[in-house]
């Protein structure tokens, strides 16, 4: 399993361009009508995996300069003398739950933003409930505890069982991470001792960046049951 047996292909209603990974590839598609991000994961040319992800973490747009050079320019605003990016609005709800520690983000806050989430997801769940058995949903551990929040009312509301069965193996951290090359596909253990190949699974996580993580334990899950898995994801980086 190396980087270049990937593929990942998204379509969203406005793509960033020319962005230094190696791996994915962006479709702007007009006739998208909300601001998700609608995406699939290959291997090998297999399809192995589907997701939404709510929207990009900044806000950006598309400059295209005097030598017809188009490049993605991510929004900033100045405030009290420092430059801060604009974040979306999901961005700015993933930004406070991760970043507010002094003062902390207040409780009643944080719960509302992942209510917030969820009932988005929880219209996608829906379909996946209609369409596929033996729904299980799994997580990718973070500091954040997003993805543990978010699976355990998903899984609450849709009575969808929930296996905490991923763990990090190793101290890397992916956020001082900007390609692929940097990164490597051994960072996650995935436990399926307690599932059987009938299984279908939704993977939470809370913010994509290069895609390695969601990149292994999709292969991972895939590789186990043969079947193309799902994911949700609150937002993705628009520049990794």
């Amino acid at each position: 399993m190396v980087v270049n047996d990937f593929k990942i292909i998204i379509k969203a209603k406005k793509v960033p361009v020319n962005i230094n990974n190696e791996i994915i590839e962006y479709i702007q598609d007009s006739t998208i009508q909300n601001n998700h991000l609608h995406c699939k994961i290959f291997f090998q040319e297999t399809l192995i995996a589907q997701g939404i992800i709510l929207d990009f973490y900044k806000e950006f747009e598309i400059i295209q300069d005097f030598n017809k050079n188009i490049s993605t320019n991510i929004l900033t605003f100045e405030w009290n003398d420092t430059i801060y990016t604009k974040n979306t609005y999901f961005g700015q709800k993933i930004f406070e739950i991760k970043n507010f520690k002094k003062p902390p983000l207040a409780d009643s806050k944080r719960v509302s933003y992942i209510n917030e989430i969820v009932s988005h997801f929880n219209g996608y769940i829906e379909y996946l409930k209609e369409n596929h058995s033996n729904l299980n949903i799994t997580l990718i551990p973070s500091s954040s505890k997003i993805p543990e929040d978010i699976s355990i009312k998903l899984s609450g509301i849709n009575e969808i069982p929930l296996k905490t069965n991923i763990s990090k193996n190793t101290v890397i951290s992916s956020k001082s991470m900007t390609t692929l090359s940097t990164q490597q596909f051994n960072k996650y253990t995935v436990d399926l001792s307690q599932s059987n190949t009938n299984d279908n699974f939704i993977l939470i996580d809370d913010v994509m960046g290069t895609s390695a993580s969601l990149c292994e334990t999709m292969y991972k899950l895939y590789n186990f049951n043969k079947k193309v898995n799902f994911f949700f994801i609150p937002v993705k980086d628009v520049k990794r």
